[in-house]
């Protein structure tokens, strides 16, 4: 009898381990993580502003002028390379900002960032949250994109490059931290919008880098079915003692 059971025993230990080494192991895989900087004008005065006001909230907010609590404006602002608004362009910001504080420097931003230039030519990606103008450097969520940025999460940095309080004109400098979901792979014979492709002029300064991250590989059904099978060998020879 004692050799059967060492026998058992064996195959249950070696069981167990195979099943402790599937849970704990762990496979790389790559997420790009792509550095994007710009600078965004936002004007709002001029016979060509691309900051226009929709609404007009009830309750004027200290510091902002004609500007109220819930006073809302579209904007189709252009993105360039540099602070000068005749450097190459790579893109544009369309979308909405509205005063949602009462302190009257917070904003919600909801804004596409259109891409024009370069590889990511045609993509976009879709920031949304709080942007507090008094703060030196504002921080907003990516929750999204298309093209190249399909499935993208990150973050966008907003620090105020200069700023006309006069006509509410402002110069954004811009820093986009973007990923791509599901390890940054994307399905190419997916169609991507705006047609994709490089353009021949301007470019978005950008730096991939790769960022590892790790899963857990699932229990295999074989250890299972071996553990399983185990039990069943010892109810028998406990039965058979």
């Amino acid at each position: 009898m004692a050799l059967p059971f060492l026998h058992l025993l064996l195959l249950s230990l070696a069981s167990i381990m195979l099943i402790r080494t599937s849970a704990d192991t762990t496979t790389d895989s790559s997420s790009n993580t792509t550095h994007l900087h710009f600078y965004l004008h936002d004007t709002v005065s001029g016979s060509n502003p691309t900051a226009v006001q929709v609404t007009t909230g009830p309750t004027k907010l200290k510091g902002t002028g004609a500007y109220g609590f819930g006073s809302m404006f579209m904007i189709d602002d252009p993105l360039t390379e540099d602070p000068n608004l005749t450097s190459n362009a790579v893109g544009r910001a369309q979308g909405f900002y509205a005063y949602s504080g009462l302190s009257g420097t917070e904003l919600m931003l909801s804004a596409n960032i259109v891409l024009t230039g370069g590889d990511y030519n045609g993509s976009t990606i879709t920031v949304f949250g709080r942007d507090n103008f008094a703060d030196s450097v504002r921080e907003l969520p990516v929750i999204g994109g298309s093209g190249k940025f399909r499935m993208a999460r990150g973050y966008m940095l907003i620090k105020t490059h200069s700023a006309n309080t006069a006509t509410a004109d402002a110069v954004l400098d811009v820093d986009l931290y973007v990923s791509n979901g599901d390890g940054g792979v994307i399905d190419e014979s997916v169609p991507s919008s705006g047609g994709g492709g490089a353009a021949p002029t301007g470019g978005v300064t950008s730096k991939t880098t790769g960022v590892s991250s790790s899963s857990s590989i699932l229990l295999c059904p074989n250890y299972v079915a071996i553990l399983v099978m185990s039990c069943f060998l010892a109810k028998q020879l406990i039965f058979s003692i």
